[in-house]
Parts: structure tokens; C-alpha cells; sequence
């Protein structure tokens, strides 16, 4: 049960946080959409994931593993699907220069948003889990 609430609040925090720092990713609505789409999104990662890992098997043996990501892909474009006050949209980073470095502008399609949104919000997910753990 712990384990649920605690996977619950990191979810929501994730989502919030990554919705601050990318604009690709938009929760329109107050706390309670945020705080649903968090359940919801919990629940698609204990239920749906697990079912798409299987799914999955032959391609990530394939490509050792490295389409594992394309499972919290799916996830999030469900979690889009279900919780339609969740968007995911295409963006343009204006580009940035810091002590003589450049990243010049990129613009992120659809699906390249989808996928960014979707390691960003594993990656903080999952370091919330880690640092909770230890």
C-alpha cells in the first residue's frame, strides 16, 4: 500500500515538474486534473507496462533492450488518450549559448515531444524512487 501512494505522489510530481520545465507537455486545469492524471498514470504503469514488457520481449531481445522505452511511450500517449486535459504537443526550443557553447533551435514534432515528455518523466520518476529508497 505504501509502495501505491508513494508511486501515486511521484507520478504527480513528475508530471508537474516536467510540465514546468518543458512546454511540450500542458495540464490544463487546476490541482484535481493534475492529481487524476496522476492515478490514472499510476495505473497504467502498474497494469498496462507490465502487459507491453510482454508484449515487448521479442523486440528488446532483439535490440538488446534498447526499445524498453517505447513502453513508457505508449503509456504516456494512453495517459494523453484517457486524460484529455493532458496534451502533448509539438514545441520549438529557441536554442541557448553559455560560455561559447550553442545548442542551436530544434523543433520537437509530435512524436519527438511524446518521447521526450516521456524520459523526462520516467527519469524524475524514478529518481524520486531511488533517492526514497536509500
Amino acid at each position: 500500500m505504501k509502495y501505491l501512494i508513494r508511486t501515486f505522489l511521484f507520478n504527480c510530481f513528475s508530471l508537474w515538474f516536467v510540465s514546468q520545465i518543458l512546454p511540450a507537455l500542458t495540464i490544463s486545469g487546476s490541482w484535481q486534473v493534475l492529481l487524476f492524471a496522476g492515478f490514472v498514470l499510476s495505473i497504467l504503469m502498474l497494469l498496462i507496462a507490465p502487459l507491453l514488457k510482454i508484449l515487448f520481449i521479442p523486440i528488446n531481445i532483439i535490440t538488446f533492450g534498447l526499445l524498453s522505452w517505447l513502453i513508457n511511450v505508449i503509456v504516456l500517449y494512453l495517459l494523453t488518450f484517457f486524460v484529455t486535459d493532458v496534451s502533448i504537443h509539438a514545441w520549438k526550443f529557441p536554442g541557448a549559448t553559455w560560455a561559447g557553447f550553442v545548442i542551436p533551435p530544434i523543433t520537437f514534432s509530435y512524436i519527438l515531444a511524446l518521447i521526450l515528455v516521456s524520459l523526462s518523466v520516467t527519469f524524475f520518476s524514478n529518481l524520486l524512487h531511488d533517492i526514497s529508497e536509500h
